[in-house]
């Protein structure tokens, strides 16, 4: 079996730019609820891979380079986990990867706003970076323009350590910059306001069309489906994307240097 140091040698080699081992016993993973053991039985390493995202895409004003480089950064993490498996496999390892982005589970329970593992929480555990204001991962190299992957396996790999301090300082920059006002005073954040500010194109502006829709007569029925939100939210469902707003992440200035 590979040693932990060449595994993440190899999958950086691949394609991931950040690559950390957080172990199933954390602590701080038992802490936040997550239950690896449910997804790989006899599970005991987690591998964190972090792609970066290009910070000018991100902070150009323009959507369609944003949600572009975000489709390509998944694209890549994707490649990034399949590739791992496999090599975890030659090495007589199991693994499996939880979805980076989509498919995620819209029972009743969390209505899609929960994955099957948080990525986030993981990577913090796993040393490369610390959960920011904003609740995105903030890294010290890219800041936040980072997109995750999570991989469980059962290869005994030696597990990183949390940072000792954040890379966040909470300088408000974030706060200050959110057009949907998510992020409180106290620090918390409104998930639900942030993500119906967000991602428009995504179900709940479906479901607030076809309300609209229903016993509509034929004009008004032309002025929906020729608008251009109705045609957005169409190309959002054919790409899989329907990140809106990145304000958030913008206006951060970690990694800029």
């Amino acid at each position: 079996m590979l040693s932990t140091v060449e595994l993440k040698e190899q999958v950086q080699a691949i394609g991931a730019d950040l690559v950390g081992v957080a172990g199933v016993d954390s602590p701080l993973l038992q802490e936040h609820g997550e239950q690896p053991e449910k997804l790989l039985p006899r599970a005991k390493s987690l591998i964190s891979i972090g792609v970066a995202l290009n910070r000018e895409a991100v902070c150009s004003g323009n959507l369609m380079l944003n949600r572009y480089d975000t489709m390509c950064v998944y694209e890549r993490i994707n490649h990034v986990c399949l590739e791992t498996i496999r090599l975890l496999g030659k090495e007589g390892a199991k693994a499996v990867s939880v979805p980076p982005y989509l498919p995620v589970d819209m029972g009743s329970e969390w209505k899609g706003m929960k994955g099957e593992i948080n990525h986030k929480t993981v990577a913090a555990i796993a040393s490369l970076g610390g959960i920011g204001l904003n609740r995105l991962l903030v890294t010290s190299e890219y800041g936040p323009f980072v997109r995750l992957g999570t991989i469980l396996t059962d290869a005994s790999l030696s597990a990183d350590q949390p940072l000792d301090e954040n890379p966040c300082d909470e300088c408000q920059a974030c706060k200050d910059a959110c057009p949907a006002e998510a992020i409180q005073e106290d620090g918390t954040l409104e998930y639900r306001a942030c993500a119906s500010y967000m991602m428009p194109s995504g179900l709940p502006g479906v479901i607030t069309a076809t309300r609209k829709l229903i016993g509509a007569d034929e004009k008004a029925v032309k002025s929906i489906v020729y608008s251009p939100d109705f045609w957005d939210m169409w190309q959002a469902a054919t790409s899989g994307l329907f990140y809106s707003c990145s304000e958030c992440m913008a206006s951060c200035p970690v990694g800029s240097d």
